[in-house]
């Protein structure tokens, strides 16, 4: 869902959510996303190389997210948008207490 409006820069609405893992009585274990709301995110392609590993593609990120500070968003979380679904890899903070923004390394599933 993309919506403009009162967000400012932050110009998409995305569906964030938050990995629990779920540990069944005979000892295997899961990673379900629980859905936390809604936020409002930046998104842009980021400028990062792939490169290879093993003759295939390592992991890098596919994009980059700026959204609000205070949503309690690390590693491991997603970001999710009309069927898109993004991983965050890494989150950036520092600049949180003068722009009240953090910053998202993510990588889109599927690329």
């Amino acid at each position: 869902m993309s919506g403009r409006g009162g967000a400012g820069l932050l110009d998409r609405a995305m569906r964030l959510e938050r990995p629990e893992r779920i540990e069944a009585a005979d000892g295997e274990a899961q990673t379900v996303f629980a859905d936390t709301g809604l936020v409002f995110v930046a998104l842009a392609p980021a400028s990062l190389a792939e490169r290879q590993a093993g003759g295939r593609i390592d992991g890098v990120a596919s994009h980059v997210g700026r959204l609000r500070h205070g949503t309690g968003i690390s590693g491991g979380w997603r970001l999710r948008d009309e069927g898109r679904v993004f991983e965050v890899l890494a989150v950036d903070d520092s600049a949180a207490r003068r722009t009240g923004q953090v910053l998202c390394l993510l990588q889109e599933e599927g690329r």
